[in-house]
């Protein structure tokens, strides 16, 4: 069942409105962080060397530059192209249930992190996601749930030195 070419054509002009909205996402984007890192407080330690505000500002501008090309190119007649991955069935919807469940997941290991730390909650998360995305190799699963949280933990707080929340170590 095909649609008629009027009808092709009026969705084609509202598909691309969709691009001038991600031109504004962009931008707006970029002019809150800007703006934000005003904020920042430095100090005079930070006198002779970067600052706080230097990933911000060079984010922010990034942001907007690309806000601009992005523009440009759409005014130019650019526009992008729809999804044809060779592993997505386009013709099926989204799965809110899927969905749904991945964000309870999400917030619950997010709320669970000061309570059983990070490693722990890390391990539950990634576990839940492997099974919700498809995961079948249970033993691998387990595998990949334990060792990839414990890795990040231990390169965070012994390589670089950085405090996360490890429950009962």
């Amino acid at each position: 069942m095909s649609a008629s070419p009027e009808a092709a054509e009026a969705q084609g002009k509202r598909a691309g409105r969709s691009e001038y909205g991600v031109v504004g996402l962009l931008a707006g984007l970029g002019v809150l962080v800007l703006v934000e890192t005003q904020s920042i407080s430095e100090s005079m330690a930070s006198a002779r060397t970067l600052g706080p505000r230097v990933a911000p500002y060079f984010i922010g501008g990034l942001l907007l530059a690309t806000a601009a090309l992005l523009l440009v190119d759409l005014l130019r007649g650019g526009h992008g192209y729809q999804e044809e991955g060779e592993d997505v069935d386009l013709s099926h919807g989204t799965d809110w249930k899927t969905l749904a469940a991945l964000a309870v997941l999400i917030a619950g290991c997010g709320q669970l992190i000061p309570h059983i730390g990070l490693p722990f909650a890390g391990s539950i998360l990634f576990f839940g996601i492997i099974r919700l995305l498809g995961g079948h190799r249970l033993w691998l699963d387990v595998a990949v749930s334990l060792v990839v949280p414990w890795l990040a933990y231990l390169l965070f707080t012994q390589a670089l030195g950085l405090y996360l929340p490890g429950g009962i170590f």
